[in-house]
């Protein structure tokens, strides 16, 4: 039995996930290991633009819409969840920071004076979260504008449900991950974002967000890339060691194919395909698996 589990306060049972194209709602079952019940509605069209800094606009009449038509098939609404939110929704970056103070409040502030001079907005304007990366002076921030994802809490809110956690889906997976020794890079890929985390002792040391190009082709050679540089950065500056675990989620198996290839190429990768055991997920048409994933990995927090 652990402690910290009967001490910390379990997220609710209930969690949504918001993408291109589809509002995703899911509750856990009694045991908080698999999805008892999904239901999904669909946007009729864009119902959200991007910026320099990640989410910029949405259209909260059609959120509204479609958080009413899912709330309408459920037994009994849920008051509180999680959320979800696409990878391409949050920016990351590593700043240099010196003697962070242990308050946290003015630990924020110094991260803050900071992106000063990375951001193209005022660092006032960003909800941000934040983590010192060990001893070096540096510290990892992962942020996006407030205005619109305060905009998502008010239609939440206003249709019945306050939103606690709020994180983006390659966050929420990294629960997903085994626990161990051996550094586990995750990856996953949708239509238009390419998101990496990786876990070292314990603690996300990297997040990194891209957006992909447009032809399937440059976008698997991107993939590619990318994990090539973010791999040979992380060596360097994290000092991994040589083994490290890939772990790929990707809406599309030819991305997944791709980045095996490329990891047969370097010495020490291992390269896993991320799954749930079996009765986790339901299999459900017009629905990527790793979308449902990411629902039930929000809420479950690694529960047994």
């Amino acid at each position: 039995m652990s402690l910290l589990a009967l001490l910390r306060t379990p997220p609710p049972p209930h969690t949504f996930a918001l993408g291109e194209d589809q509002l995703l709602y899911g509750r856990l079952s009694r045991r908080r290991d698999a999805l008892a019940h999904v239901e999904k509605a669909t946007f009729a069209s864009e119902w959200f633009h991007l910026g320099p800094v990640g989410l910029l606009q949405v259209d909260r009449q059609a959120l509204a819409a479609a958080l009413a038509a899912v709330l309408g098939r459920v037994e009994k609404a849920p008051s509180h969840a999680s959320l979800v939110i696409p990878n391409s929704w949050v920016r990351s970056v590593v700043v240099d920071v010196t003697n962070l103070p242990r308050q946290r409040q003015e630990a924020e502030d110094v991260v803050r004076w900071r992106l000063k001079k990375v951001l193209p907005c005022r660092p006032e304007e960003v909800r941000l979260d934040f983590r010192a990366l060990g001893d070096s002076g540096r510290v990892l921030a992962l942020l996006a504008l407030d205005k619109p994802l305060a905009g998502v809490e008010e239609t939440f809110a206003a249709g019945g449900v306050q939103l606690g956690r709020i994180e983006p889906a390659v966050l929420a997976m990294t629960t997903m991950l085994p626990t161990g020794s051996v550094p586990a890079l995750l990856a996953t890929v949708e239509e238009r974002a390419l998101a990496l985390a990786l876990v070292a002792g314990g603690s996300t040391v990297v997040v990194r967000h891209k957006p992909l190009p447009a032809d399937a082709r440059r976008a698997e050679i991107f993939v590619v890339r990318e994990l090539a540089r973010t791999l040979a950065h992380a060596r360097e500056q994290e000092k991994l060691g040589e083994r490290v675990a890939v772990w790929v989620a990707c809406a599309s198996a030819e991305d997944g194919a791709a980045v095996e290839r490329w990891a047969e190429q370097e010495a020490g990768v291992e390269v896993h395909r991320l799954a749930m055991g079996p009765g986790r997920v339901p299999r459900l048409p017009d629905v990527a698996e790793m979308r449902l994933w990411s629902l039930l990995a929000v809420a479950w927090d690694g529960a047994a």
